[in-house]
C-alpha cells in the first residue's frame, strides 16, 4: 500500500489558482489523479472533513480523507488486505469515516503525565489584560461592518501608523463577553499566529484588493429577496448544506471576507464584480488618489498572498509582494494585541462607519434571513 500524508487541501481553484499554478497550495487531489502508485490520501490545510474517492490515470480508485481543525474529529481509513493465491496478488478493500473525537474518553495515564502543563496553560490564559464596555461577535462581521472587525483594524492601524488596514474575521462564531478580558479571550478576537506587515500599495491597487475581497464575499443580488452572502449552489439554485450540521456552504471560506479601514466607501451589491466598491475619501477627510502610494496595514497571510487578494485581486506579482514590505513585527500580531489592551486597560469596542452597503433596504432583509440561515439556533 501507498500512503500519501499532505499538508494541503484538495481545491486547487483556491485563491485564483489553478492546476497549472506553481506552489498551489491546496494540490492533494491533482497529486490523487495524476501520479499512479497511491491508496489513499490524508490531506490537511483547508480544515474542511474530507472522505470520497476520486480515479487516478490508470482508472484506480483512490480514497482522499481529511479531518477539521482543533482535533474536533479523526480521518480513518479502513483496510482489508486479502491475498489471492491464485493470483499471487494482494487484493484490497478500502474505506473511510470521518470519527468524532468527542466520543472518546482521554488517556488516563496521558491526562495525569501532561496535567502539569495543562495547569500552567490555563494560570496564563486565566490572566486579566483588560476590560471590554461592550460585548463583540465575529458572526456580525459575516454580513457586513461590525465592532469586532473594526476593533482589529484600530489595533492594527495604531500600532503600525499606516494609513489603511484591511482584515477579516478569523472565527465564525466567537463571542468575547462585557468585562474582564483575558489572555485566553485572545484567541477568539485573533484566532491565528500571523504577523502584522505594513506594506506599500497603490490607491488603484488597494481598490481593486476591495473588489476582490467583495467578489468572493457578496452575491450580486437582484432584488431584496437574494441572498447576501455568496452561498455555494445546487443545479436547482439552492443553496448547498453541509452534510453534518445542515449549515450553508460558502463559496470562499469566511476568512477572506476582508474590509477596510482608514477609508470611506460604499459596497453595491446590486454592481457586478469589479464595480461593486467606490471610495469616497480617507476616513481622515482628505482625498483618496488612485494614484497614490500608502501604507496598508495587513496580516502575514495575506501579505505573502494567502487568499490571493494581493495577486488575483490588486494584481501585485507574487514574487514582488516581499519587495511591497516596509515593516514587520517580530511577533505574532495576538501577542501586540494583548500588549494594547494592557496598556489601554479598559476599551470601548465600536464600529467605525466607514463603510456601508448599498441599498441598504436590500442590505437589511437579506442580512435578517441569512443569518437565520447560518445561525438557526439563536
Amino acid at each position: 500500500m501507498v500512503v500519501g500524508l499532505f499538508h494541503a487541501g484538495v481545491d486547487a481553484t483556491y485563491g485564483g489558482q489553478n492546476a497549472d499554478s506553481p506552489k498551489n497550495e491546496n494540490a492533494s487531489q491533482l497529486v490523487a489523479e495524476r501520479i499512479p502508485g497511491f491508496d489513499i490520501v490524508f490531506v490537511g490545510h483547508d480544515h474542511h472533513g474530507w472522505n470520497y474517492n476520486v480515479t487516478n490515470s490508470e482508472g484506480k480508485k483512490i480514497l482522499i480523507l481529511g479531518g477539521i481543525n482543533s482535533a474536533r474529529d479523526m480521518a480513518v481509513a479502513n483496510c482489508v488486505l486479502t491475498f489471492n493465491s491464485e493470483k499471487k496478488v494482494w487484493e484490497k478493500e478500502i474505506s473511510g469515516e470521518i470519527v468524532e473525537t468527542k466520543n472518546f474518553q482521554p488517556d488516563k495515564e496521558f491526562m495525569t503525565k501532561f496535567n502539569y502543563a495543562f495547569d500552567e496553560v490555563n494560570r496564563y490564559v486565566k490572566q486579566p489584560i483588560g476590560n471590554f464596555t461592550e460585548s463583540i461577535s465575529s458572526s456580525e462581521s459575516i454580513f457586513g461592518p461590525s465592532s469586532f472587525t473594526d476593533l482589529i483594524q484600530t489595533v492594527q492601524l495604531d500600532l503600525t501608523k499606516a494609513d489603511v488596514s484591511f482584515t477579516a474575521p478569523l472565527s465564525l462564531d466567537a463571542k468575547i463577553n462585557k468585562g474582564e478580558i483575558t489572555v485566553g479571550n485572545m484567541f477568539n478576537l485573533y484566532r491565528y499566529e500571523n504577523l502584522l506587515y505594513t506594506m506599500t500599495m497603490s490607491g488603484a491597487e488597494i481598490k481593486n484588493y476591495l473588489e476582490y475581497s467583495y467578489k468572493l464575499w457578496f452575491n450580486r443580488m437582484k432584488d431584496e429577496n437574494d441572498h447576501l452572502i455568496n452561498f455555494q449552489l445546487d443545479e436547482n439554485g439552492n443553496v448547498k448544506l453541509n452534510e453534518r450540521n445542515k449549515t450553508p456552504i460558502l463559496k470562499v471560506p469566511y476568512y477572506n471576507f476582508d474590509c477596510a479601514a482608514g477609508i470611506n466607501y460604499t459596497v453595491d451589491i446590486s454592481k457586478p464584480a469589479g464595480e461593486k466598491v467606490n471610495i469616497t475619501s480617507m476616513s481622515n477627510g482628505t482625498q483618496f488618489d488612485l494614484n497614490k502610494k500608502y501604507k496598508v496595514a495587513v496580516n502575514s497571510y495575506r501579505g505573502n498572498g494567502g487568499g490571493g487578494h494581493l495577486v488575483e485581486g490588486a494584481k501585485i506579482p507574487k514574487d514582488d509582494l516581499a519587495k511591497r514590505i516596509l515593516t514587520s513585527t517580530d511577533k505574532d500580531l495576538r501577542f501586540y494585541m494583548m500588549k494594547w489592551i494592557e496598556q489601554k486597560r479598559t476599551i470601548a469596542p465600536k464600529i467605525l462607519n466607514n463603510w456601508e452597503i448599498i441599498p441598504s433596504e436590500w442590505w437589511s432583509k437579506a442580512r435578517d434571513k441569512d443569518e437565520k440561515l447560518m445561525f438557526p439556533k439563536r
